[in-house]
C-alpha cells in the first residue's frame, strides 16, 4: 500500500508541473519477488528552475524526504551564466539537517575558451552561510582539442584560500567519438602535489552501437602509477529508443582469487531501458558474478532491480 500512496502522490505532482518525472526503483530479491526499497525520485523542471526530491519510507512507516535540490538561473546570456544550487538533506525521520548551498558561475569567450568557478557554502547554527569550498576551471580549446585545469581550494583556519586539489584534463574529439583523459593531483606530506589517480575514457559510435572503455590508475607500491581498475560499456540503442547496455566491471581482487597479478573481471551488468505507454520508461538491471568455485567463470544472470519512471524521463 506505501507504494501506492508514493505513486498516487507523485502522480497528481506530474499534472502540476511541466517537464516532471517520477522514478520508482524496487529491488528483486533472490526468489524473484519485487521489493519496495527506494528511494523514488520526483524531479520538475519550468522557467529557469529546477527541483529533485528524494523520498523514503522512514522507520517509523512515513514517507518522508532525504534530499531536495533546488535550481534557479540567476543569469543566462551570450557571456555565459549563474546558477544557484540549494541542497536540502534530511535524517531518517525527515528532519531537515545542515543545508548545502552552490554558486555556479561561468564566463564563456568567443574564441571558445571558458571560466567556470563554483563556490559552496554551509550553514552555520546562526543560519548564515560559511564558503567551504571554491573550484575554478580554465577551459582552452585548440582545434580539436580541449584542455580544462581546475584549482580546488578551502579556508584554513585564519580565514584565507589554501589549494588541496588540482585537475588537469585534456579531451580530444575524434569524427566517431572521443578520448580523454583526467589526472587528479594532490598534497603529499611535504606541502607539494603528487599523482593521486589519472582517468582515461575512449569513447566511440558506430551506427547505432557506441562503446565506452574507462580506466583509473592509482599509484602502486613504488610510487609509479598502476592500473587499478576498468569499465567497459557497450550500448546498442534501437529504433524506438530503447537501449541494452552490457557493462563489464574489472579490479584487482575477486572473491574466492588470491592471485593479485593484473585485472580480473568482477561483475558483468546487464541494463535493459524500454520505453512504454503513457510516457513511462522501465529499466531493469541485472548482474553476472564469478562464483567462489569457480571464480574465473562468471555465473547466471539475476535481476537485481526494475526503475519505472513516469514522465519527462532523463537519458
Amino acid at each position: 500500500m506505501k507504494l501506492v500512496f508514493i505513486a498516487t502522490t507523485a502522480s497528481a505532482f506530474l499534472l502540476c508541473a511541466q517537464q516532471s518525472s517520477v522514478t520508482s526503483t524496487s529491488a528483486i530479491n533472490i526468489n524473484g519477488d519485487r521489493v519496495a526499497d527506494g528511494p523514488s525520485v520526483i524531479r520538475s523542471k519550468s522557467d529557469g528552475r529546477a527541483e529533485t526530491t528524494e523520498i523514503v519510507q522512514s522507520i517509523n512507516g512515513r514517507t518522508v524526504p532525504i534530499e531536495r535540490v533546488e535550481q534557479r538561473v540567476v543569469r543566462e546570456d551570450s557571456s555565459g551564466r549563474v546558477v544557484e544550487r540549494l541542497i536540502r538533506r534530511y535524517d531518517q525521520t525527515g528532519n531537515p539537517t545542515t543545508p548545502v548551498k552552490e554558486i555556479i558561475a561561468e564566463q564563456k569567450r568567443p574564441d571558445g575558451s571558458s571560466t567556470k568557478q563554483v563556490s559552496t557554502y554551509r550553514g552555520d547554527i546562526n543560519g548564515g552561510m560559511q564558503l567551504i569550498e571554491k573550484s575554478t576551471t580554465e577551459t582552452q580549446v585548440s582545434g580539436s582539442t580541449e584542455n580544462a585545469e581546475t584549482v580546488v581550494q578551502r579556508p584554513t583556519v585564519n580565514g584565507t584560500l589554501d589549494t588541496v586539489e588540482k585537475e588537469s584534463t585534456v579531451k580530444s574529439k575524434q569524427p566517431a567519438g572521443f578520448s580523454e583523459e583526467t589526472t587528479t593531483y594532490r598534497r603529499d606530506g611535504n606541502g607539494g602535489f603528487r599523482v593521486a589517480v589519472r582517468q582515461t575514457t575512449e569513447h566511440s559510435e558506430q551506427g547505432a552501437q557506441s562503446s565506452d572503455s574507462m580506466a583509473e590508475y592509482e599509484p602502486g607500491p613504488t610510487g609509479q602509477l598502476q592500473l587499478h581498475s576498468q569499465k567497459v560499456t557497450k550500448t546498442v540503442t534501437a529504433a524506438n529508443g530503447s537501449k541494452e547496455q552490457v557493462v563489464d566491471i574489472f579490479g584487482q581482487n575477486v572473491p574466492g582469487t588470491v592471485d593479485p597479478g593484473g585485472l580480473r573481471l568482477q561483475e558483468q551488468q546487464l541494463i535493459q531501458r524500454k520505453p512504454g505507454p503513457n510516457d513511462t520508461v522501465t529499466q531493469t538491471l541485472s548482474v553476472r558474478r564469478p562464483t567462489v568455485s569457480d571464480p574465473k567463470a562468471l555465473g547466471p544472470a539475476r535481476q537485481l532491480s526494475e526503475t519505472v519512471c513516469r514522465g519527462k524521463c532523463d537519458q
